[in-house]
């Protein structure tokens, strides 16, 4: 197959040099590229661009023939919309899918094995994918419930900032076990309440997820967790981490949805207060700890 990949940061080259392990031809259109190159646009086009960015970005391209898939973890803040949903505004009719799962760009383009999950309403089309991409090193499920694994993929970055400021505040390994199973309940509230299916919050695209994120110093959102729990500004610690963490985008996304469909959610609206309303962690921590007890 030829497959074009829209963006060339770490996650594009990783999934690139996947492909190219398969035996595709790939080619990349990468920040300034308005156009297809001159083969066209190939058998696939794969989305590796931020979420926020992603919008603007199709609009300087024509639509293409072939499928799309979307590597992006995220929500539009302005429109809550999933990844697949703002590709269907801009290029309407388009075949859409979505691979996501517990999968760093450094470990997959060194061959590590990892294992993710490929989503789309079309399972002919899931299923091409997954012949596609499907190697030794990197085995890939498939799924029908494209909205519960983008969603999973977009709220573990949220929760993964909160893994990280526990670190960060030398919040012992209990106190995060049991923040992170709460962070899982507020998932599956928010994915089955948008379309999702609580099964998928369980899978690979939800919780595994989650686990490596809450909890691996190789995510930028744990590290911005961490660099908050420590006190520092989140304007200073956005200038130095370079690159997207979509986690603090998507808290603002995440607190709208939860507001608007009266979800609870108390982990997710203290991670927004700490980002946007001047809490610190510490307050947002005590917050937690001293709510009213209930049943589980």
């Amino acid at each position: 197959m030829r497959i074009t990949v829209i963006g060339k940061g770490a996650w594009g080259s990783a999934f690139g040099k996947l492909l190219l392990r398969n035996g595709h031809v790939v080619q990349y259109i990468e920040r300034h590229d308005t156009d297809w190159l001159a083969s066209g646009p190939g058998d696939m086009v794969v989305l590796a661009v931020p979420c926020q960015s992603l919008r603007a970005r199709l609009q300087t391209l024509p639509q293409p023939k072939a499928p799309v898939i979307s590597l992006i973890k995220g929500l539009e803040v302005t429109t809550h919309l999933r990844v697949s949903e703002i590709v269907e505004q801009v290029w309407p009719g388009a075949a859409l899918a979505a691979i996501s799962g517990p999968s760093f760009a450094a470990e997959v383009q060194a061959g590590e094995p990892t294992a993710a999950v490929v989503a789309s309403l079309d399972p002919a089309l899931a299923q091409s994918i997954q012949e596609a991409v499907h190697q030794t090193t990197f085995r890939l499920y498939r799924s029908g419930d494209l909205a519960g694994v983008e969603l999973g993929g977009a709220l573990k970055n949220v929760y993964a900032l909160a893994g990280g400021m526990c670190e960060g505040l030398g919040v012992g390994e209990n106190g995060l076990a049991a923040l992170m199973t709460r962070c899982l309940a507020e998932m599956v509230r928010v994915v089955c309440t948008c379309g999702g299916k609580k099964e998928t919050v369980f899978g690979l695209g939800g919780m595994g997820d989650l686990i490596l994120t809450a909890y691996s110093g190789q995510s930028r959102n744990h590290q911005v967790g961490v660099a908050l729990g420590r006190g520092r500004e989140l304007s200073e610690i956005l200038e130095h981490l370079g690159g997207t963490a979509e986690g603090v985008p998507t808290a603002r996304a995440l607190e709208e949805i939860a507001v608007l469909h009266q979800l609870k959610a108390p982990v997710a609206h203290e991670i927004f207060q700490v980002l946007y309303e001047g809490k610190s962690v510490a307050e947002g921590m005590r917050s937690l700890l001293t709510r009213a007890v209930e049943e589980e």
